[in-house]
């Protein structure tokens, strides 16, 4: 774990077998289901039988089917639990976090994306960069949705000027990725306080990526 690029499935159902499950999927798992308070003992990737008692909590507390099983649900459940811790602490809207995290990871807390030609790839539930952020802390679930919750907050306040909260939220939502492209599209929207050292114009084919993104990460404001 950590060592290398991960080995499993990116949307592998986690539960308790032998030999037990290990890997960064697991790993995430268990802390979410720390941060969320289902005690699953130290987040060390093995699957054993208190993560195994802790997912069963979860699901009953969480009115899931309760097998034991962590698959789309559990997880997704996990993260937007999360998440709204994370939507009190910070002051973003929880239902920000929705079209976010679906896009990103599809909710599963250990995701990853294709190995880049220079070795990095994107971990975990929020899909940060190895290049820029380590491994341990991509595949934290909580630590990386507060990550978010920070950067989207960080930039909606950016971003005073911009007319209506629903568009200074997509294009604060749009900054996880593309911090530059948004912020250059939010000065030409009226931004009062972005610099002209924090923004890069997009290309034409960009800004349509970009825009799409946008729209689609904020699909549940």
């Amino acid at each position: 774990m950590f060592t290398g690029f991960p080995a499993y499935p990116r949307f592998r159902t986690l539960h308790l077998t032998n030999p037990m499950q290990r890997g960064e999927d697991v790993y995430a798992l268990q802390t979410a289901l720390n941060e969320a308070g289902y005690n699953s003992g130290t987040a060390d990737g093995i699957l054993g039988s208190q993560t195994s008692a802790a997912i069963h909590r979860a699901q009953v507390d969480l009115n899931l089917l309760d097998d034991g099983k962590a698959g789309g649900l559990t997880q997704r459940a996990l993260a937007l639990s999360l998440a709204g811790r994370v939507a009190r602490v910070t002051g973003v809207p929880a239902n920000a976090f929705k079209g976010q995290l679906e896009l990103e990871s599809g909710y599963w807390l250990g995701n990853y994306s294709p190995l880049r030609a220079d070795g990095t790839y994107d971990a975990g539930v929020c899909q940060r960069n190895t290049k820029f952020t380590s491994p341990q802390v991509g595949f934290d679930a909580s630590k990386s949705i507060m990550a978010l919750g920070d950067e989207v907050k960080k930039h909606y306040d950016l971003f005073l000027g911009v007319s209506g909260a629903k568009r200074r939220w997509a294009l604060a939502q749009g900054a996880w990725n593309a911090p530059a492209f948004a912020c250059y599209i939010a000065r030409e929207e009226g931004a009062t306080q972005v610099t002209a050292g924090m923004t890069l114009k997009p290309s034409a084919e960009a800004r349509a990526t970009f825009e799409e993104y946008v729209a689609n990460a904020s699909v549940y404001l």
